[in-house]
């Protein structure tokens, strides 16, 4: 019996890079929805169907029913570009004839008007608050208002991760608010690879915070210079976590996100109620806790920009 041919549906800007011309690598990490493929030092995500879209990955054809370790892939499994084929070991085959080139977004077009933007705020912090975890950073979702306003807050259910990153959340807050790069480095040094895991939640949620600072700073045409030394210098960070984080910072510091997060911020800024409502549930329903990593970063950062002038 040969191998499965499936097809994909969509491909990221970042993974087409990588994938392009005759190249070959291996089989990095496996998931229940997804793997990663190591190319040339960079990772392409490959994704079963009803995964939401990104910069590096590609969304197949292959049924949501399916989990990709029960199709045979394996760590490590040799992986090869044979003209418009993707060949996964002996296992699977790809057909990248087809696949949608998808751009995310960096920017809502046509934005609200401010009080607008912050009753969507406010809406997205309170739906936030009430479906937080006690994983990850999930604690500080209530905490949210506290903490962009520099206080640490008490936390009733705090476990070690939290216990770590909020003072240096805090310190980041004010650092941002106060144009203090050396302090965003300080901080983002003490965050950078904090958590367990390919995706640490402190790495998550700078992507949101990052991501959310370009968004609001390119939609309404303030503070953009500001957002991108800030950003950058939490990227010129990254070097201490995993490869998957620093490309997922890489993109976010571009506003290049997951089109969950993006169509979060879109609401957010340019969108109706429910449009906040579908994209908050939708963001944190991302991945075991890194959709409520990326959500508390998102909503600091978004409140941040706001606050950004000129």
């Amino acid at each position: 019996m040969g191998p499965r041919r499936v097809r994909a549906i969509s491909i990221g800007p970042a993974a087409s890079e990588a994938l392009r011309g005759g190249v070959s690598g291996d089989v990095h990490s496996i998931f229940e929805r997804a793997f990663n493929i190591l190319i040339g030092g960079e990772l392409v995500g490959v994704a079963r169907s009803g995964v939401s879209r990104s910069p590096i990955n590609l969304v197949t054809d292959i049924p949501t029913s399916e989990s990709m370790p029960s199709l045979g892939v394996r760590k490590g499994m040799q992986v090869q570009k044979v003209g418009g084929l993707l060949l996964i070991g002996d296992v699977l085959e790809i057909s990248l004839e087809g696949a949608e080139l998808w751009q995310p977004k960096t920017r809502a077009e046509r934005c609200l008007g401010p009080e607008l933007i912050k009753r969507n705020l406010e809406l997205a912090k309170r739906l936030a608050a009430n479906k937080s975890g006690r994983e990850g950073l999930g604690q500080l979702l209530p905490n949210v208002e506290e903490i962009v306003s520099g206080i640490v807050p008490h936390v009733s259910y705090s476990n070690q991760v939290i216990e770590v990153a909020l003072p240096h959340l805090v310190n980041l807050v004010k650092s941002v608010r106060a144009g203090d790069v050396r302090g965003v480095e300080e901080s983002a040094q003490k965050l950078v690879g904090l958590g367990p895991g390919l995706s640490p939640s402190a790495d998550d949620a700078l992507s949101g915070f990052t991501a959310s600072l370009w968004w609001v700073s390119r939609s309404l045409n303030r503070g953009i210079n500001s957002v991108k030394g800030i950003n950058e210098t939490i990227v010129s960070c990254s070097g201490t976590t995993t490869l998957l984080s620093q490309q997922l910072l890489r993109h976010a510091a571009k506003g290049e996100t997951n089109e969950r997060v993006g169509g979060l911020l879109e609401a957010i800024l340019a969108g109706t109620t429910s449009d906040v409502e579908k994209g908050v549930e939708e963001v944190l329903q991302i991945g075991e806790t890194s959709g409520i990593d990326i959500m508390v970063g998102l909503l600091l950062g978004v409140q941040l920009g706001l606050e950004m002038r000129g």
